[in-house]
């Protein structure tokens, strides 16, 4: 589904982002791990197309991530962000029904039967009956993140993106949204890349775990071939047990 090979970006001197070679599969659940800087967030960027100046090939379902207008990408790929804020005092129904812009005419911006019924899909979907007439701005971060799932939803891609978007959430939001997306991703068939900084949480989800460091890929496996004490040290720095979960059997990370 995305083949990428011989993928370079820098900003100036300071970063250099070099990916040989990666390969995601339809359907699989890819978790992008690694310390501050290590090209995470550049490389979700290029994919979702806000970067675009780096050199290199990356294959979307057979086609060139560069021939792909920005209405067209936004109907395979759709992104929930790390945090999001609009300067308009939008209710959350508005906010979710931007996910079917891509879709409409060039004549018309005007939500058609069948859009009408995939943003109510949505919302039922992420639990958000309750909040349909209630500002976005005055929704608490996990709320927050809840409607840009449901916005993501409704856009109905083959690929979703998680730009880290648990970052800012409580232990307890963040397992229910990700129990949400995990869910909806395994009933559907979406392919999932997400950028984690708990590497538990990222063992939890994922079919896949790819490290990063200083722009490239270090390593990219299961989460029992690339989560052990010898590779935690190397990456990040940090002394670590690596024990089994106690019903998933995959690895879970203690602090020493």
């Amino acid at each position: 589904m995305i083949n990428i090979k011989n993928l370079n970006f820098s900003y100036g001197e300071n970063f250099k982002l070099n990916i040989e070679k990666l390969n995601i599969n339809p359907s699989e659940f890819v978790s992008i791990i690694g310390p501050n800087g290590a090209g995470k967030s550049t490389l979700i960027k290029i994919l979702s197309g806000i970067i675009k100046d780096y050199s290199g090939e990356i294959i979307l379902n057979n086609s060139d991530l560069k021939n792909f207008s920005h209405k067209n990408l936004a109907k395979l790929i759709a992104v929930v962000p790390q945090e999001f804020n609009t300067i308009f005092d939008f209710d959350i129904e508005s906010i979710i029904s931007t996910a079917r812009i891509p879709f409409s005419s060039r004549f018309s911006i005007s939500e058609s039967k069948e859009d009408k019924e995939i943003i109510n899909n949505s919302i039922e979907q992420t639990d958000l009956n309750m909040y349909r007439g209630k500002k976005f701005s005055r929704l608490s971060g996990g709320e927050k993140q809840r409607v840009m799932i449901a916005r993501a939803f409704a856009q109905l891609t083959d690929i979703l993106l998680l730009d880290e978007f648990s970052s800012h959430l409580d232990p307890g939001h963040s397992q229910i949204l990700l129990n949400l997306i995990h869910t909806f991703a395994k009933n559907k068939n979406k392919t999932v890349i997400s950028i984690f900084h708990d590497i538990n949480m990222a063992c939890l989800y994922s079919d896949r775990i790819i490290i990063m460091n200083h722009g490239f890929i270090m390593y990219d496996g299961k989460p029992a071939e690339v989560i052990n004490k010898k590779i935690i040290k190397e990456i990040f720095n940090l002394n670590a047990h690596v024990i089994a979960h106690p019903t998933k059997k995959i690895p879970q990370i203690i602090f020493e």
